[in-house]
């Protein structure tokens, strides 16, 4: 089993420095931080959980919340949030909590198994009135990613609204003008920046979006058909859809499909995520690939109040397929 000395000696970097890396002192330089958290993940070195609790007055424990439901999103962000506390000798506690009672109980609070020393939230709670609340009543530095609201806690951006604009300059480069948003059930979700980000270039390129060319969904399959076949009888019907994210993008595609329309000849289809899902579809899904790692290692160094957090490095990316770009 590796020692603090063998990480010091592969990082060439002195024990001393390596262990204030270990318990998060501030004003280690980047790059030697760097070298020594590398060694860190090459020598795959824990350090004495009980040890350094007892050096700092700190627990090293992370708690990220969570609905009690299994979407793929939760479980890709999951994932990447317990590497990057490895990566960092923290470790993560995944605590569900029940969205129904989050949403109809007044007084619902958060309860925690264990002392922790940070919580982070994932979006739309991290926007949630009830969550803000409970979140400052349990007084934690808390940081809340992709949230608009003001409230408590700290707020990482995620860039949604930039690359939602990219996506929508993309279809009118190909010649659309008509499109229309399947949009988050309220503008109070974090997801709202994509709409924003629609509006934003349709602004830009001078075009229209008018009222009925926007439809609130629930961010599922089958409300983005249930939004299909809303725009389906408009009298100008759109010749493109942004959907808010992948189920929606799919359910509309489906329904278009069924309808008899092709895609993307006689329709558009863009989504958000890049799920697995819109990479099996037929045609395939235009999409949006969140940065998960970047997005986990950002929430987690600025919960524990690294200076280095590469907030602003963040950069979600467009996956351009077939249900945009036609069969090459």
């Amino acid at each position: 089993m590796a020692t603090i000395k063998d990480v010091a000696e592969k990082s060439g970097i002195s024990i001393k420095t390596v262990s204030r890396v270990l318990n998060g002192v501030e004003t280690v330089r980047p790059n030697v931080r760097a070298k020594v958290e590398a060694a860190i993940r090459d020598l795959n070195y824990r350090p004495a959980l009980a040890a350094r609790q007892l050096v700092s007055g700190k627990t090293y424990i992370l708690v990220i919340l969570v609905p009690d439901v299994a979407a793929w999103y939760y479980s890709r962000m999951l994932l990447a949030m317990a590497q990057a506390c490895r990566a960092v000798g923290w470790h993560l506690v995944v605590e569900v909590f029940d969205r129904q009672a989050l949403e109809g109980d007044e007084d619902w609070a958060i309860t925690l198994s264990c002392n922790a020393d940070a919580v982070i939230v994932l979006p739309p709670w991290s926007d949630h009135p009830q969550m803000l609340r409970s979140l400052e009543r349990l007084g934690l530095p808390a940081v809340r990613v992709a949230a608009q609201a003001q409230g408590y806690g700290m707020v990482l951006d995620v860039h949604d609204r930039a690359v939602s604009a990219q996506l929508v300059t993309h279809l009118i480069a190909q010649g659309h003008e008509r499109i229309a948003m399947i949009a988050p059930p309220s503008p109070h979700f974090a997801s709202e920046q994509r709409h924003l980000g629609y509006r934003d270039a349709m602004a830009a390129a001078g075009l229209e979006a008018p009222a009925h060319y926007l439809i609130r969904s629930t961010m599922t399959f089958e409300s983005g058909q249930d939004a299909f076949a809303q725009l389906i009888t408009l009298p100008q019907r759109p010749t493109a859809i942004v959907a808010v994210n992948d189920a929606t993008a799919l359910g509309a595609m489906t329904a278009a499909l069924r309808q008899g329309l092709r895609v993307p000849q006689d329709l558009a289809v863009t989504g958000f995520d890049n799920s697995n899902e819109s990479r099996c579809s037929l045609p395939p899904l235009t999409t949006v690939e969140q940065p998960f790692e970047q997005i986990a290692r950002a929430a987690v160094l600025m919960a524990i109040d690294r200076e280095d957090t590469p907030g602003d490095a963040i950069g979600p990316r467009i996956i351009l397929r077939e249900s945009t770009e036609g069969i090459a």
